[in-house]
């Protein structure tokens, strides 16, 4: 029962893609998988410390070429393949129904919804989705529009991002105020962090301006944010015209990020939709990473981020994310009730163990490839 998994997202690749695809694939039994992916700096050196079966490709990036065609075919008849499957959808996904094999796909939300929406790609990726043996989506939202881009129901199983529960988790109280004063923080400072890339659609612009109008009345509030992109120009800006308590951090390094998370009070990413619905949040991995430290969420409500915080059980969504006193509200709600903090904290830690770790996430996975895997044999 053997699979091929073609994508240009693994590691030593950093992104959400490339650490939910390796988090998947390092817990899947390892005989039965094989990556064919690009190359990439260190990925020799990467390859050489996995179990399972990775195969670089001389391109530099996949395409839907004849060639890449014919390599994926004799991969297939060489290991005896099962199933094909591709990530992203468009355009590497393109060869699904040439390559004369099972195949499906993997979606994790803006790959889908940007395709869906431009008419000659939609095309495109409404035959991949119709001819998939098993779509795997992210989550509710990616389904929709999956569904929404092909006009039909799709042989679709649910697995989220995940969250690695043993390296990120809640700090003592000890450890938490220690972390504190790397960042010049002080124990009684009320800390909001954001950590992502800084784009316009990650809604940083108002939560600077909502905290900005918060700082006289609450002296110790100090908002964090952590990131490197495009906007960070004009967040400066607005952070200096407004007097807001804004500190950036520009790049964290990685091992510092699970500690980063559990000093704060609360994590904050206002994800909003823009261009007519092209730019949503798919899912939302920060989310989870706060919530297995025990950080209580606050989230725009945009794409799947709703899917990622429980509204009143690990944070709050906001409906409108440019609407400033509706954010003003949401972090009030919980920087005024330190019961209810507490709760949500705890609630987040054990909503990521118990749905979001990835040894669950990675039996999810292989049962629906198990069951497709099956079906096929079966007909």
């Amino acid at each position: 029962m053997k699979h091929l998994l073609v994508t240009n997202d693994y590691p030593p690749k950093i992104g959400g893609i490339q650490s939910y695809l390796w988090e998947i694939y390092r817990r899947l039994p390892q005989d039965e998988v094989t990556v064919l992916c690009t190359p990439y700096e260190d990925s020799e050196q990467f390859d050489s410390k996995q179990t399972h079966r990775i195969i670089r490709t001389k391109q530099k990036v996949l395409l839907p070429t004849p060639n890449l065609a014919k390599e994926i075919q004799a991969l297939v008849s060489k290991y005896q393949i099962d199933l094909v499957m591709f990530d992203p959808a468009v355009p590497v996904g393109i060869l699904g129904p040439r390559i004369g094999s099972p195949y499906g796909v993997i979606l994790h939300g803006a790959e889908v919804t940007i395709p869906g929406r431009i008419p000659i790609l939609k095309e495109f990726l409404k035959k991949v989705l119709r001819g998939s043996e098993l779509v795997i989506t992210a989550g509710e939202y990616s389904t929709l529009e999956a569904e929404r881009a092909a006009g039909c129901e799709l042989p679709v199983s649910i697995v989220p991002p995940g969250v690695d529960i043993e390296r990120f988790k809640p700090l003592s109280y000890k450890e938490r105020n220690e972390i504190r004063k790397i960042y010049n923080l002080k124990e009684e400072d009320e800390v909001v962090l954001t950590l992502s890339r800084l784009v316009p659609r990650k809604g940083m612009d108002v939560l600077i301006r909502a905290c900005s109008m918060l700082k006289e009345k609450r002296p110790n509030l100090k908002l964090l944010i952590a990131g490197t992109g495009r906007d960070k120009a004009r967040l400066e800006k607005i952070a200096k015209e407004t007097n807001a308590p804004v500190q950036f951090l520009a790049h964290v390094p990685d091992q510092a990020v699970p500690s980063l998370y559990g000093m704060a009070d609360i994590f904050s990413m206002l994800c909003r939709v823009r261009w007519g619905g092209l730019e949503q949040e798919g899912f939302g991995i920060v989310f989870l990473e706060a919530a297995a430290t025990g950080v209580p969420q606050i989230a725009g409500q945009s794409g799947g981020a709703s899917e990622a915080v429980s509204e009143d059980g690990t944070g709050k969504i906001v409906q409108n994310p440019k609407n400033i006193q509706e954010i003003i509200e949401k972090i009030e709600s919980i920087l005024d009730n330190r019961e209810q903090s507490a709760a949500m904290g705890r609630t987040s830690r054990d909503r990521a163990t118990s749905q979001f770790s990835y040894a669950i996430l990675a039996q999810k996975f292989h049962q629906a490839l198990v069951k497709t895997i099956n079906g096929l044999k079966e007909n």
